[in-house]
């Protein structure tokens, strides 16, 4: 982790308080951080930063105990078993706020370049890369006018139906290490498409990160893959 990596996880950390503060009394919030009182205010009042092993530990609370409640009180469930994350899509701040939890859980990894497809996976796939420093890549359905020269790969569902995605060919460069980026992983044909492009690319993929991911859809990637896999929420 370079200073700046390390700097940047002491404000989040900081960002993080601070949140914690609007729904906790400083004492609530001291037993679950388990530091002073006084230490907690000096941190939430801006007079001094956490050492990188606290601010970690704030973030890990935040990651599996707020965070996730967080996400859950806004997916809202039909009969049916579908169900609607419109909320969290539609809350800049919350992605925001993911955006910087993907930067933590894969900083120990090159990242040259941010994969995602259209549509609902671009807000939090634009914040990643952010928060990254690099460029996020949308794969689009449809061929882009002005562009003569595209990587194109085949998406099958599980009807049997297909289509087509497709990115810029330079877009995506030999021996470059991408992060695939999406909102909801649920069969894994998507992510099976963009990998593909990462290969037709010469490319590598350095990891997934997904909000939610329904079934068994991110158990497989994780045993099939070397690279780090995390989703926030698994619905089963």
């Amino acid at each position: 982790m370079t200073k700046l990596d390390e700097t940047k996880t002491k404000i989040f950390a900081i960002e993080i308080l601070k949140l914690f503060k609007q729904e906790y009394s400083y004492n609530e919030l001291s037993s679950f951080i388990q530091l002073p009182i006084p230490v907690l205010s000096r941190y939430i009042n801006g007079h001094v930063l956490p050492n990188i092993k606290r601010a970690k530990n704030i973030i890990d609370k935040f990651e599996k105990r707020y965070l996730i409640d967080i996400l859950m009180r806004k997916i809202r469930f039909e009969k049916t078993g579908a169900f609607d994350h419109s909320d969290i899509l539609s809350n800049a701040d919350l992605l925001e706020k993911i955006a910087k939890m993907v930067f933590q859980d894969f900083n120990f990894v090159k990242v040259d370049k941010i994969l995602t497809v259209e549509t609902d996976g671009i807000p939090l796939a634009i914040q990643t890369g952010k928060e990254f420093g690099v460029n996020t890549i949308i794969a689009k359905r449809n061929k882009e006018m002005g562009i003569e020269d595209f990587i194109e790969v085949k998406r099958v569902y599980l009807t049997g139906t297909y289509g087509y995605l497709y990115i810029p060919k330079n877009s995506i460069k030999k021996g470059e290490f991408v992060l695939l980026v999406d909102d909801v992983i649920r069969t894994g044909s998507t992510m099976e498409a963009l990998m593909n492009m990462c290969k037709k690319a010469n490319a590598n993929v350095a990891g997934i990160f997904t909000i939610i991911s329904v079934g068994d859809s991110i158990k497989k990637l994780k045993k099939r893959l070397t690279c780090p896999v995390n989703s926030l929420i698994e619905i089963e």
